[in-house]
Protein backbone atom coordinates (compact mmCIF):
# COMPACT_ATOMS: atom_id res chain seq x y z
CA UNK A 1 0.00 0.00 0.00
CA UNK A 2 1.29 3.47 -0.93
CA UNK A 3 0.31 7.11 -0.45
CA UNK A 4 -1.33 6.72 -3.85
CA UNK A 5 -3.85 4.28 -2.31
CA UNK A 6 -4.56 6.65 0.57
CA UNK A 7 -5.30 9.43 -1.91
CA UNK A 8 -7.47 7.33 -4.23
CA UNK A 9 -9.62 5.43 -1.72
CA UNK A 10 -11.76 8.41 -0.56
CA UNK A 11 -12.35 9.40 -4.19
CA UNK A 12 -13.48 5.93 -5.22
CA UNK A 13 -15.57 5.40 -2.09
CA UNK A 14 -17.38 8.65 -2.93
CA UNK A 15 -18.07 7.28 -6.42
CA UNK A 16 -19.29 3.94 -5.08
CA UNK A 17 -21.64 5.62 -2.59
CA UNK A 18 -22.85 8.00 -5.30
CA UNK A 19 -24.01 5.05 -7.38
CA UNK A 20 -25.38 3.32 -4.28
CA UNK A 21 -27.52 6.32 -3.37
CA UNK A 22 -28.73 6.57 -6.96
CA UNK A 23 -29.78 2.92 -6.72
CA UNK A 24 -31.70 3.64 -3.52
CA UNK A 25 -33.33 6.68 -5.12
CA UNK A 26 -34.30 4.72 -8.24
CA UNK A 27 -35.99 2.12 -5.99
CA UNK A 28 -37.48 4.56 -3.47
CA UNK A 29 -40.85 2.79 -3.63
CA UNK A 30 -39.23 -0.42 -2.35
CA UNK A 31 -38.68 0.04 1.42
CA UNK A 32 -35.91 -2.57 1.71
CA UNK A 33 -33.59 -0.36 -0.34
CA UNK A 34 -34.04 2.55 2.04
CA UNK A 35 -33.55 0.40 5.15
CA UNK A 36 -30.87 -2.08 4.11
CA UNK A 37 -28.99 -1.16 0.92
CA UNK A 38 -26.52 1.40 2.29
CA UNK A 39 -26.27 -0.40 5.63
CA UNK A 40 -25.31 -3.66 3.91
CA UNK A 41 -22.81 -1.84 1.70
CA UNK A 42 -21.22 -0.27 4.80
CA UNK A 43 -20.68 -3.73 6.26
CA UNK A 44 -19.29 -4.99 2.96
CA UNK A 45 -16.79 -2.15 2.63
CA UNK A 46 -15.76 -2.52 6.25
CA UNK A 47 -15.11 -6.21 5.57
CA UNK A 48 -13.10 -5.37 2.45
CA UNK A 49 -10.95 -2.84 4.29
CA UNK A 50 -10.42 -5.22 7.23
CA UNK A 51 -9.51 -8.02 4.84
CA UNK A 52 -6.93 -5.87 3.06
CA UNK A 53 -5.40 -4.57 6.30
CA UNK A 54 -5.08 -8.01 7.88
CA UNK A 55 -3.36 -9.44 4.81
CA UNK A 56 -1.09 -6.42 4.51
CA UNK A 57 -0.05 -6.04 8.14
CA UNK A 58 -0.91 -9.28 9.97
CA UNK A 59 -0.20 -11.98 7.38
CA UNK A 60 2.14 -9.68 5.40
CA UNK A 61 1.31 -11.56 2.22
CA UNK A 62 -1.09 -14.16 0.95
CA UNK A 63 -3.08 -14.95 -2.17
CA UNK A 64 -5.01 -11.68 -2.25
CA UNK A 65 -1.79 -9.64 -2.48
CA UNK A 66 -0.29 -12.16 -4.91
CA UNK A 67 -3.27 -11.80 -7.23
CA UNK A 68 -2.82 -8.05 -7.23
CA UNK A 69 0.94 -8.36 -7.86
CA UNK A 70 0.32 -10.64 -10.86
CA UNK A 71 -2.60 -8.59 -12.22
CA UNK A 72 -0.69 -5.31 -11.94
CA UNK A 73 1.87 -6.05 -14.73
CA UNK A 74 -1.03 -6.75 -17.08
CA UNK A 75 -1.74 -3.02 -17.00
CA UNK A 76 1.61 -2.48 -18.68
CA UNK A 77 0.78 -5.19 -21.23
CA UNK A 78 -2.37 -3.26 -22.13
CA UNK A 79 -0.13 -0.39 -23.22
CA UNK A 80 2.66 -2.46 -24.78
CA UNK A 81 0.51 -4.97 -26.66
CA UNK A 82 -3.25 -4.36 -26.27
CA UNK A 83 -4.16 -7.16 -28.71
CA UNK A 84 -2.24 -9.71 -26.62
CA UNK A 85 -3.88 -8.30 -23.49
CA UNK A 86 -7.43 -8.74 -24.78
CA UNK A 87 -6.68 -12.16 -26.23
CA UNK A 88 -5.44 -13.23 -22.79
CA UNK A 89 -8.47 -11.71 -21.07
CA UNK A 90 -10.87 -13.47 -23.44
CA UNK A 91 -9.12 -16.81 -22.94
CA UNK A 92 -7.53 -17.20 -26.38
CA UNK A 93 -4.23 -17.74 -24.58
CA UNK A 94 -4.42 -20.23 -21.75
CA UNK A 95 -1.21 -19.10 -20.09
CA UNK A 96 0.19 -16.00 -18.48
CA UNK A 97 1.86 -13.63 -21.01
CA UNK A 98 5.46 -14.73 -21.57
CA UNK A 99 6.64 -11.15 -21.76
CA UNK A 100 5.68 -10.72 -18.10
CA UNK A 101 6.77 -14.11 -16.74
CA UNK A 102 10.30 -12.89 -16.03
CA UNK A 103 8.83 -10.51 -13.49
CA UNK A 104 6.76 -13.14 -11.66
CA UNK A 105 9.07 -16.16 -11.96
CA UNK A 106 11.44 -14.68 -9.38
CA UNK A 107 8.67 -14.02 -6.87
CA UNK A 108 6.42 -16.09 -4.63
CA UNK A 109 3.46 -15.24 -6.88
CA UNK A 110 4.62 -17.35 -9.83
CA UNK A 111 2.31 -20.24 -8.86
CA UNK A 112 -0.72 -18.09 -9.73
CA UNK A 113 0.28 -17.96 -13.39
CA UNK A 114 -0.74 -21.60 -13.89
CA UNK A 115 -4.14 -23.30 -13.86
CA UNK A 116 -7.59 -22.22 -15.01
CA UNK A 117 -8.81 -21.19 -11.53
CA UNK A 118 -5.99 -18.76 -10.82
CA UNK A 119 -5.78 -17.48 -14.40
CA UNK A 120 -9.54 -16.77 -14.40
CA UNK A 121 -9.15 -14.84 -11.17
CA UNK A 122 -6.21 -12.91 -12.66
CA UNK A 123 -8.25 -12.07 -15.76
CA UNK A 124 -11.10 -10.65 -13.67
CA UNK A 125 -8.64 -8.77 -11.46
CA UNK A 126 -6.87 -7.35 -14.53
CA UNK A 127 -10.14 -6.05 -16.01
CA UNK A 128 -11.17 -4.37 -12.75
CA UNK A 129 -7.65 -3.07 -12.21
CA UNK A 130 -8.00 -0.93 -15.34
CA UNK A 131 -10.72 1.02 -13.52
CA UNK A 132 -8.85 0.95 -10.18
CA UNK A 133 -5.81 2.97 -11.30
CA UNK A 134 -3.64 -0.01 -10.33
CA UNK A 135 -4.41 0.53 -6.63
CA UNK A 136 -4.55 -2.50 -4.32
CA UNK A 137 -7.14 -1.00 -1.96
CA UNK A 138 -9.34 0.37 -4.73
CA UNK A 139 -9.27 -3.01 -6.50
CA UNK A 140 -10.31 -4.66 -3.23
CA UNK A 141 -13.28 -2.29 -2.94
CA UNK A 142 -14.23 -3.03 -6.57
CA UNK A 143 -14.36 -6.77 -5.81
CA UNK A 144 -16.48 -6.09 -2.73
CA UNK A 145 -18.85 -3.68 -4.51
CA UNK A 146 -19.61 -6.04 -7.41
CA UNK A 147 -20.01 -9.06 -5.13
CA UNK A 148 -22.39 -7.05 -2.93
CA UNK A 149 -24.60 -6.35 -5.93
CA UNK A 150 -25.09 -10.09 -6.55
CA UNK A 151 -25.68 -10.84 -2.87
CA UNK A 152 -28.26 -8.06 -2.79
CA UNK A 153 -30.11 -9.72 -5.68
CA UNK A 154 -30.62 -12.87 -3.60
CA UNK A 155 -31.61 -10.88 -0.52
CA UNK A 156 -34.16 -8.93 -2.57
CA UNK A 157 -35.53 -12.17 -4.05
CA UNK A 158 -35.90 -13.75 -0.62
CA UNK A 159 -37.73 -10.72 0.75
CA UNK A 160 -40.09 -10.78 -2.23
CA UNK A 161 -40.92 -14.43 -1.42
CA UNK A 162 -41.24 -13.97 2.37
CA UNK A 163 -41.85 -10.24 3.03
CA UNK A 164 -42.30 -10.60 6.79
CA UNK A 165 -38.81 -12.09 7.13
CA UNK A 166 -36.92 -9.08 5.74
CA UNK A 167 -35.06 -8.44 8.99
CA UNK A 168 -34.02 -12.07 9.41
CA UNK A 169 -32.82 -12.29 5.81
CA UNK A 170 -30.78 -9.13 6.26
CA UNK A 171 -28.78 -11.01 8.90
CA UNK A 172 -28.43 -14.06 6.63
CA UNK A 173 -27.20 -12.25 3.51
CA UNK A 174 -25.81 -8.91 4.63
CA UNK A 175 -24.42 -9.34 8.14
CA UNK A 176 -22.70 -12.71 8.66
CA UNK A 177 -19.17 -11.61 9.68
CA UNK A 178 -17.15 -14.34 7.97
CA UNK A 179 -19.12 -13.94 4.72
CA UNK A 180 -18.46 -10.21 4.84
CA UNK A 181 -14.77 -10.75 5.56
CA UNK A 182 -13.80 -13.68 3.33
CA UNK A 183 -16.15 -12.64 0.54
CA UNK A 184 -14.79 -9.12 0.08
CA UNK A 185 -11.16 -9.38 -0.98
CA UNK A 186 -9.31 -9.87 -4.26
CA UNK A 187 -9.47 -13.59 -4.94
CA UNK A 188 -11.43 -16.70 -5.79
CA UNK A 189 -13.65 -16.67 -2.70
CA UNK A 190 -15.23 -13.32 -3.53
CA UNK A 191 -15.71 -14.28 -7.17
CA UNK A 192 -17.29 -17.60 -6.25
CA UNK A 193 -19.63 -16.04 -3.70
CA UNK A 194 -20.85 -13.55 -6.30
CA UNK A 195 -21.10 -16.18 -9.07
CA UNK A 196 -23.18 -18.55 -6.93
CA UNK A 197 -25.57 -15.77 -5.93
CA UNK A 198 -25.90 -14.70 -9.57
CA UNK A 199 -26.46 -18.29 -10.74
CA UNK A 200 -29.23 -18.76 -8.16
CA UNK A 201 -31.13 -15.56 -8.95
CA UNK A 202 -30.90 -15.83 -12.74
CA UNK A 203 -32.07 -19.47 -12.65
CA UNK A 204 -34.98 -18.49 -10.39
CA UNK A 205 -35.99 -15.63 -12.68
CA UNK A 206 -35.74 -17.71 -15.86
CA UNK A 207 -37.16 -21.06 -14.75
CA UNK A 208 -39.47 -20.37 -11.82
CA UNK A 209 -40.64 -16.79 -12.37
CA UNK A 210 -40.60 -17.44 -16.14
CA UNK A 211 -39.33 -13.90 -16.72
CA UNK A 212 -37.21 -14.38 -19.80
CA UNK A 213 -34.63 -11.65 -20.19
CA UNK A 214 -31.64 -11.96 -22.46
CA UNK A 215 -29.52 -10.27 -19.79
CA UNK A 216 -30.47 -12.91 -17.21
CA UNK A 217 -29.80 -15.72 -19.68
CA UNK A 218 -26.37 -14.29 -20.48
CA UNK A 219 -25.54 -13.75 -16.80
CA UNK A 220 -26.69 -17.30 -16.00
CA UNK A 221 -24.21 -18.78 -18.47
CA UNK A 222 -21.44 -16.40 -17.42
CA UNK A 223 -21.88 -17.34 -13.75
CA UNK A 224 -21.92 -21.06 -14.63
CA UNK A 225 -18.82 -20.69 -16.82
CA UNK A 226 -16.85 -18.80 -14.16
CA UNK A 227 -17.88 -21.34 -11.52
CA UNK A 228 -16.77 -24.19 -13.78
CA UNK A 229 -13.38 -22.56 -14.36
CA UNK A 230 -12.63 -21.70 -10.73
CA UNK A 231 -14.35 -24.40 -8.62
CA UNK A 232 -16.05 -26.86 -10.91
CA UNK A 233 -17.25 -29.09 -8.07
CA UNK A 234 -19.58 -26.28 -6.94
CA UNK A 235 -21.28 -26.30 -10.35
CA UNK A 236 -21.78 -30.05 -9.93
CA UNK A 237 -23.58 -29.20 -6.69
CA UNK A 238 -25.58 -26.24 -7.98
CA UNK A 239 -27.16 -27.94 -11.01
CA UNK A 240 -29.03 -30.76 -9.20
CA UNK A 241 -29.99 -28.40 -6.36
CA UNK A 242 -31.63 -25.79 -8.59
CA UNK A 243 -33.34 -28.62 -10.49
CA UNK A 244 -34.69 -29.88 -7.19
CA UNK A 245 -35.96 -26.36 -6.41
CA UNK A 246 -37.75 -26.17 -9.77
CA UNK A 247 -39.23 -29.64 -9.29
CA UNK A 248 -40.73 -28.78 -5.91
CA UNK A 249 -42.06 -25.47 -7.24
CA UNK A 250 -43.84 -26.99 -10.24
CA UNK A 251 -45.15 -29.88 -8.19
CA UNK A 252 -46.81 -27.33 -5.89
CA UNK A 253 -48.59 -25.73 -8.87
CA UNK A 254 -50.61 -28.90 -9.40
CA UNK A 255 -53.95 -28.40 -7.65
CA UNK A 256 -54.98 -32.02 -7.23
CA UNK A 257 -53.17 -33.68 -4.34
CA UNK A 258 -53.67 -37.08 -5.97
CA UNK A 259 -52.11 -36.00 -9.29
CA UNK A 260 -49.38 -34.16 -7.37
CA UNK A 261 -48.64 -37.39 -5.52
CA UNK A 262 -48.48 -39.36 -8.77
CA UNK A 263 -46.47 -36.87 -10.77
CA UNK A 264 -44.04 -35.96 -7.96
CA UNK A 265 -41.69 -38.93 -8.55
CA UNK A 266 -41.80 -38.28 -12.32
CA UNK A 267 -40.72 -34.67 -11.82
CA UNK A 268 -38.01 -35.76 -9.38
CA UNK A 269 -36.69 -38.34 -11.81
CA UNK A 270 -36.86 -35.85 -14.66
CA UNK A 271 -34.94 -33.23 -12.68
CA UNK A 272 -32.42 -35.81 -11.51
CA UNK A 273 -31.99 -37.13 -15.05
CA UNK A 274 -31.46 -33.65 -16.49
CA UNK A 275 -28.87 -32.94 -13.80
CA UNK A 276 -27.07 -36.22 -14.47
CA UNK A 277 -26.87 -35.69 -18.22
CA UNK A 278 -25.68 -32.10 -17.77
CA UNK A 279 -22.93 -33.17 -15.39
CA UNK A 280 -22.00 -36.14 -17.60
CA UNK A 281 -21.87 -33.99 -20.73
CA UNK A 282 -19.68 -31.48 -18.92
CA UNK A 283 -17.37 -34.31 -17.87
CA UNK A 284 -17.27 -35.66 -21.42
CA UNK A 285 -16.52 -32.19 -22.83
CA UNK A 286 -14.02 -31.03 -20.23
CA UNK A 287 -11.47 -33.71 -19.32
CA UNK A 288 -10.73 -32.25 -15.88
CA UNK A 289 -14.39 -32.65 -14.79
CA UNK A 290 -14.59 -36.39 -15.28
CA UNK A 291 -15.26 -38.28 -12.06
CA UNK A 292 -11.81 -39.87 -11.88
CA UNK A 293 -10.22 -36.46 -12.43
CA UNK A 294 -12.35 -34.96 -9.66
CA UNK A 295 -11.13 -37.71 -7.32
CA UNK A 296 -7.53 -36.80 -8.17
CA UNK A 297 -8.28 -33.11 -7.56
CA UNK A 298 -9.82 -33.91 -4.18
CA UNK A 299 -6.74 -35.94 -3.21
CA UNK A 300 -4.55 -33.04 -4.36
CA UNK A 301 -6.49 -30.54 -2.25
CA UNK A 302 -6.20 -32.90 0.72
CA UNK A 303 -2.43 -33.24 0.37
CA UNK A 304 -1.80 -29.54 -0.23
CA UNK A 305 -3.96 -28.22 2.62
CA UNK A 306 -2.55 -30.80 5.03
CA UNK A 307 0.96 -29.73 4.00
CA UNK A 308 0.10 -26.06 4.65
CA UNK A 309 -1.29 -26.89 8.07
CA UNK A 310 1.85 -28.82 9.01
CA UNK A 311 4.41 -26.36 7.61
CA UNK A 312 2.75 -23.00 8.26
CA UNK A 313 1.14 -23.62 11.62
CA UNK A 314 -2.45 -23.80 10.40
CA UNK A 315 -5.31 -25.37 12.33
CA UNK A 316 -5.61 -28.83 10.86
CA UNK A 317 -8.36 -31.35 11.54
CA UNK A 318 -8.93 -35.04 10.98
CA UNK A 319 -11.97 -37.03 9.89
CA UNK A 320 -11.05 -39.81 12.27
CA UNK A 321 -9.39 -42.20 9.85
CA UNK A 322 -7.79 -42.60 6.46
CA UNK A 323 -9.67 -40.71 3.77
CA UNK A 324 -10.75 -42.54 0.63
CA UNK A 325 -12.39 -40.75 -2.30
CA UNK A 326 -14.24 -43.82 -3.52
CA UNK A 327 -18.07 -43.81 -3.18
CA UNK A 328 -17.86 -46.09 -0.13
CA UNK A 329 -15.14 -43.94 1.45
CA UNK A 330 -17.11 -40.75 0.91
CA UNK A 331 -20.24 -42.26 2.49
CA UNK A 332 -18.20 -43.41 5.48
CA UNK A 333 -16.55 -40.03 6.08
CA UNK A 334 -19.51 -37.83 5.06
CA UNK A 335 -21.10 -37.33 8.53
CA UNK A 336 -17.85 -36.16 10.13
CA UNK A 337 -16.96 -33.99 7.12
CA UNK A 338 -20.41 -32.37 7.27
CA UNK A 339 -20.18 -31.76 11.02
CA UNK A 340 -16.76 -30.11 10.74
CA UNK A 341 -17.73 -27.99 7.75
CA UNK A 342 -20.93 -26.64 9.28
CA UNK A 343 -19.80 -26.22 12.88
CA UNK A 344 -16.02 -25.89 12.74
CA UNK A 345 -13.70 -24.50 13.84
CA UNK A 346 -14.66 -25.43 17.37
CA UNK A 347 -13.56 -23.01 20.06
CA UNK A 348 -10.73 -25.23 21.31
CA UNK A 349 -9.33 -25.51 17.77
CA UNK A 350 -8.83 -21.78 17.18
CA UNK A 351 -5.16 -20.94 16.59
CA UNK A 352 -5.32 -17.31 15.42
CA UNK A 353 -7.31 -14.12 16.12
CA UNK A 354 -8.75 -14.23 12.58
CA UNK A 355 -10.50 -17.52 13.40
CA UNK A 356 -12.26 -16.19 16.52
CA UNK A 357 -15.26 -14.83 14.61
CA UNK A 358 -15.64 -18.08 12.68
CA UNK A 359 -15.59 -20.03 15.95
CA UNK A 360 -18.28 -17.82 17.48
CA UNK A 361 -20.39 -18.08 14.32
CA UNK A 362 -20.15 -21.85 14.41
CA UNK A 363 -21.44 -21.88 17.98
CA UNK A 364 -24.38 -19.67 17.00
CA UNK A 365 -25.31 -21.94 14.08
CA UNK A 366 -24.98 -25.02 16.31
CA UNK A 367 -27.28 -23.43 18.89
CA UNK A 368 -30.04 -22.73 16.35
CA UNK A 369 -29.75 -26.16 14.74
CA UNK A 370 -30.07 -27.84 18.14
CA UNK A 371 -33.17 -25.74 18.83
CA UNK A 372 -34.70 -27.03 15.60
CA UNK A 373 -33.73 -30.64 16.33
CA UNK A 374 -35.17 -30.59 19.85
CA UNK A 375 -38.36 -28.80 18.85
CA UNK A 376 -41.43 -30.95 19.31
CA UNK A 377 -42.36 -30.32 15.64
CA UNK A 378 -39.16 -31.83 14.31
CA UNK A 379 -41.10 -34.70 12.75
CA UNK A 380 -42.69 -32.18 10.34
CA UNK A 381 -39.40 -30.89 8.91
CA UNK A 382 -39.53 -33.38 6.02
CA UNK A 383 -42.89 -31.99 4.96
CA UNK A 384 -41.59 -28.43 5.18
CA UNK A 385 -38.62 -29.19 2.95
CA UNK A 386 -40.68 -31.04 0.35
CA UNK A 387 -43.14 -28.14 0.04
CA UNK A 388 -40.80 -25.14 -0.03
CA UNK A 389 -38.67 -24.63 -3.19
CA UNK A 390 -36.04 -22.51 -1.44
CA UNK A 391 -35.48 -25.18 1.20
CA UNK A 392 -35.46 -27.84 -1.52
CA UNK A 393 -32.44 -25.99 -2.94
CA UNK A 394 -30.76 -24.88 0.28
CA UNK A 395 -30.59 -28.14 2.22
CA UNK A 396 -29.00 -30.37 -0.45
CA UNK A 397 -26.72 -27.49 -1.46
CA UNK A 398 -25.54 -27.08 2.13
CA UNK A 399 -25.08 -30.79 2.81
CA UNK A 400 -23.37 -31.75 -0.46
CA UNK A 401 -21.02 -28.78 -0.41
CA UNK A 402 -20.28 -29.29 3.30
CA UNK A 403 -19.21 -32.88 2.61
CA UNK A 404 -17.05 -31.83 -0.36
CA UNK A 405 -15.38 -29.03 1.62
CA UNK A 406 -14.89 -31.13 4.74
CA UNK A 407 -13.21 -33.89 2.74
CA UNK A 408 -10.81 -31.63 0.86
CA UNK A 409 -9.79 -28.78 3.19
CA UNK A 410 -8.20 -30.46 6.22
CA UNK A 411 -7.21 -27.13 7.71
CA UNK A 412 -9.57 -24.51 9.05
CA UNK A 413 -7.89 -21.67 7.18
CA UNK A 414 -9.09 -23.18 3.90
CA UNK A 415 -12.37 -24.47 5.30
CA UNK A 416 -13.70 -21.13 6.59
CA UNK A 417 -13.06 -19.58 3.16
CA UNK A 418 -14.56 -22.42 1.12
CA UNK A 419 -17.73 -22.64 3.20
CA UNK A 420 -18.53 -18.92 2.81
CA UNK A 421 -21.25 -19.51 0.14
CA UNK A 422 -22.94 -22.09 2.38
CA UNK A 423 -23.57 -19.77 5.32
CA UNK A 424 -26.26 -17.44 3.88
CA UNK A 425 -28.29 -20.47 2.76
CA UNK A 426 -27.62 -22.23 6.06
CA UNK A 427 -29.03 -19.21 7.88
CA UNK A 428 -31.95 -19.11 5.41
CA UNK A 429 -32.77 -22.74 6.20
CA UNK A 430 -32.87 -22.00 9.93
CA UNK A 431 -35.00 -18.89 9.37
CA UNK A 432 -37.56 -20.67 7.17
CA UNK A 433 -37.94 -23.76 9.35
CA UNK A 434 -38.51 -21.56 12.41
CA UNK A 435 -40.95 -19.47 10.37
CA UNK A 436 -43.03 -22.53 9.53
CA UNK A 437 -42.83 -23.71 13.14
CA UNK A 438 -44.03 -20.34 14.50
CA UNK A 439 -46.81 -19.89 11.95
CA UNK A 440 -48.15 -23.37 12.53
CA UNK A 441 -47.58 -24.27 8.88
CA UNK A 442 -45.45 -27.24 9.77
Amino acid sequence: MTIFDVFLVPIYLSIFYFFARRTVSANRHDPIYKVYYIKGLNYKFFGAFSFAMIYLFYYKGGDTIAYYEDASPLMRLLVIDPIWFFKFILGFYNHYPEILLAQTRLTATYYLTKGSATLTTLRIAAILNIFSCNSFLVLTFFFAFICYHFIWRVFKLMVSLYPVLHKQFSYAFLMIPSVIFWGSGIGKDTIMLGAIMLFFTTFYNLVIKKQFKMSDLLLFFISAYITALIRGFILFTLIPCVMMMATVYYQKQIKSSFIRFLIGPVLMLGGGGASYFFVKSLGDTVESYKIDQLEKKAEGFHSWHTHLAQTEGGSSYSLGGEVSYTPAGILRQAPMAMLISLFGPFIWQIRSPVMVLSGIESLVFLYFILKIIFNRKIYKVGGIISSDPVLAFSIPFILILAIAIGMTSFNYGALVRYKTPILPFFATTIILINYYYDKGKA
